[in-house]
């Protein structure tokens, strides 16, 4: 780009004309043409009404008008980034930089011919570009520094305080009122000095240190060991203008630490629960291992999610990941589509093709619904994973392949085991290493967490801004049984956001099967509990084979579908799946108004 190039490019902020008559400023805006927007204003209040809508860059003021400012900086100067003053002598056609800051001061202010205008006036706007990027970039640091729980401390090359956050004020042992400019080095509390000594070097070497572990003298005779990263600040030209620190107590995060091994996630599962930190701890020691391992759980527990984390968090990571939904296919298709076929094999079989086994080769294979497959099926699995070989459908060749299998099943294979559906040397083939997962009934302190991650998700997918979950709500979930675990909380919170237009979901955001059955919380009484609630038959089987219940149990059912509907008896009627006349009889039995 040109220099004339870029004195015609547009530039963000505006310039101010100020008092100025209307042959002056005609003469102004000619000179300087589109370089920037231009502004009239008439005194200093407008100058303040007009910074709450735009970005002012420079202001351009008469010379006379500048003598009336003598006595009083521009209300602005106190408040953001200092912005250049230009006074304009029309009679003599020079130009007076009155410099930001200290604006009035005459021994400071700079002459330049009226010719140099427009470059004068695109050069100090680049000038307030750069402080405002500058004061924004300060301004963003300090706000991200402020709210962490690192101490954070930012020196010059003298060592004098730059940036200060919170959390150092309050964790390091200043002897006096640390404040911006002070030197650091005048500190002599706790591991202050310390602290000096590594800026020093940090900044002497050009070089950051990182994790360095010091001790700290405490308060009392105890001594605290932190960890700690020093970092220089280079610019461009590879000049150092500093350096900072981030200082981490390792004593004071000890319990925090001890309690981050209480992973809130693990690759994309989600759970914070014990028996979900069993879990993980189960997944990263076979990670790494080619064991055969079955998944059990029932729907929607999140089986294939496992499955994915033994795979990607292990040595294979590199080779495919293939899944196999074993109970979507019938027989014949699912062996070709394991073991591939020749072509021939069969009618439509045009060309050779490979199975999943061998696609999978170098990675794992996801056989999911492995409950499923028939017993002549399980004969050709057990021959794969016992060798490590197989044949394609109509071909006599046999093929080694290198593939880790993993399987899950939603069934209970011991029974079908007894029942003979399901070979026993398979099963102990498959079950090298149990992973089972658990209902969602009996992780309940997850359902924050996972409900959190719903939202997120969600969130972006229909571009909303839901923040949360109202507290019956979130009571709601924790009440009801889950027999569709987290794939049925997921769904229910999807509902959520299709109907819901407010900022938190609330209990009428829900879907009707979650309000009308709320069982137990207590897993030990799921069981029963889920006996007795009522779910309602069609009308004409409601009316011949009633349900048996309680009339406890019978009333909640009307209250709760009562409550569904809005308290509009027909919608209530129909939710619950009996007549009009039988809901309003039931209504007055019970004493409902």
């Amino acid at each position: 780009m040109s220099a004339d190039d870029k004195l015609n490019t547009p530039l963000k902020s505006c310039v101010v004309l100020m008092e100025m008559d209307a042959a002056l400023e005609q003469r102004v805006r000619r000179a300087l043409g589109a370089i920037a927007p231009l502004r009239t204003v008439t005194n200093r209040e407008a100058i303040a009404e007009l910074l709450t809508e735009e970005t002012i860059g420079l202001v351009l003021i008469s010379a006379n008008a500048a003598k009336g400012v003598r006595e009083g900086a521009l209300a602005y100067f106190d408040k953001g980034h200092p912005i250049s003053i230009l006074a304009i002598d029309a009679k003599k056609e020079r130009l007076t930089i009155l410099q930001p800051g200290n604006p009035l001061a005459t021994e400071e202010e700079t002459v330049y011919p009226w010719s140099t205008l427009r470059d004068l006036v695109t050069r100090l706007l680049q000038l307030a570009a750069f402080r405002l990027d500058s004061f924004l970039l300060r301004e963003a640091f300090d706000a991200v520094t402020f709210g962490i729980q690192e101490a954070v401390i930012v020196v010059d090359r003298r060592l004098r305080i730059r940036t200060l956050n919170l959390a150092a004020r309050t964790l390091c042992l200043f002897t006096t009122t640390a404040t911006l400019g002070s030197a650091l080095e005048l500190e002599k509390g706790g591991c202050i000095p310390q602290l000096t000594e590594l800026l020093q070097r940090v900044i002497a070497t050009r070089k950051a240190e990182l994790n360095v572990s010091l001790l700290c003298a405490g308060t009392g005779d105890s001594e605290i060991e932190i960890r700690v990263s020093a970092t220089p600040l280079i610019d461009l030209l590879g000049h150092c203008h500093g350096a900072s620190v981030v200082v981490l107590d390792r004593t004071q995060r000890a319990g925090e630490e001890q309690e981050a091994n209480k992973r809130q996630n693990f690759y994309r599962i989600i759970g914070v629960s014990p028996v979900m930190q069993e879990v993980y701890s189960l997944i990263e020691s076979l990670a790494s291992m080619d064991t055969t391992t079955l998944i059990t759980g029932e729907s929607g527990t999140g089986k294939e999610m496992v499955a994915e984390a033994l795979h990607m968090k292990g040595a294979r990571s590199y080779g495919p990941l293939v899944k196999v939904n074993c109970s979507a296919l019938s027989e014949n298709l699912l062996e070709s589509e394991l073991f591939g076929h020749v072509k021939g094999a069969f009618t439509g079989a045009v060309r050779d093709r490979p199975g999943r086994f061998e696609v999978a080769t170098g990675g794992t294979i996801f056989l999911d619904e492995i409950g499923d497959v028939s017993l002549s099926m399980q004969t050709r699995l057990l021959r794969v994973l016992q060798e490590r070989e197989l044949e394609r459908v109509g071909d006599s060749r046999t093929i080694k392949v290198d593939v880790r299998v993993v399987a899950a099943t939603n069934k209970n294979l011991v029974e079908l085991i007894a029942q003979g559906k399901f070979r026993e040397d398979l099963y102990f083939r498959l079950n090298v290493v149990e992973i089972a997962l658990p209902p969602l009934r009996q992780r309940l302190e997850d359902i924050p967490l996972l409900v959190n991650h719903f939202i997120q998700k969600f969130n972006h997918k229909y571009s909303k801004a839901i923040v949360g979950v109202q507290e019956a709500a979130m009571e709601l979930f924790l009440q009801y049984r889950w027999p569709g675990n987290i794939r049925e909380l997921e769904n229910a919170i999807e509902h959520a956001f299709v109907v819901c237009r407010q900022g938190m979901i609330r209990v009428k955001h829900l879907p009707n099967p979650l309000l009308l059955g709320r069982p137990c919380a207590d897993p030990s009484h799921t069981e029963a509990v889920a006996e007795t609630v009522v779910v309602a038959p069609p009308v004409a089987a409601a009316e011949s084979n009633p349900p048996v219940s309680s009339p406890t149990a019978d009333k909640e059912t009307i209250l709760r579908a009562l409550e569904a509907a809005h308290w509009n008896k027909k919608k209530a009627a129909a939710l619950s799946g009996i007549s009009r006349s039988t809901f309003y009889r039931k209504m007055e039995k019970y004493g409902i108004q």
